[in-house]
């Protein structure tokens, strides 16, 4: 298990685009480096921010079901069953148990 709760977000995110489809990693990468001058931590540091600049790339629906799989990464990787509704949760999750 990654120790880090930064690294453990970052992690999350890489797992749950490539559950969405492969080539998401690298064009949601691309994006985020180009219009936020951040990578995937952006998702720890700021996820309000970071689920902006997905929506901006994939829409609003796509966006919600790519944060979904991201809150799920984070429940396998945390071995928890608890109902975590949004990315935000997750951080604070994170923040509290890491």
């Amino acid at each position: 298990m990654i120790g880090n709760p930064e690294d453990m977000m970052v992690e999350a995110v890489k797992r749950a685009t490539r559950r969405a489809n492969p080539a998401l990693e690298k064009l949601l990468e691309v994006h985020l480096r180009l219009n936020a001058n951040a990578g995937f931590e952006l998702a720890y540091r700021d996820p309000k921010r970071f689920k902006d600049f997905v929506n901006r790339l994939f829409g609003e629906y796509s966006g919600r079901l790519l944060e979904m799989l991201i809150v799920d990464e984070i429940k396998r990787m945390l071995e928890i069953g608890e109902d975590l509704e949004n990315l935000e949760k997750a951080v604070e999750i994170l923040r509290m148990i890491v």
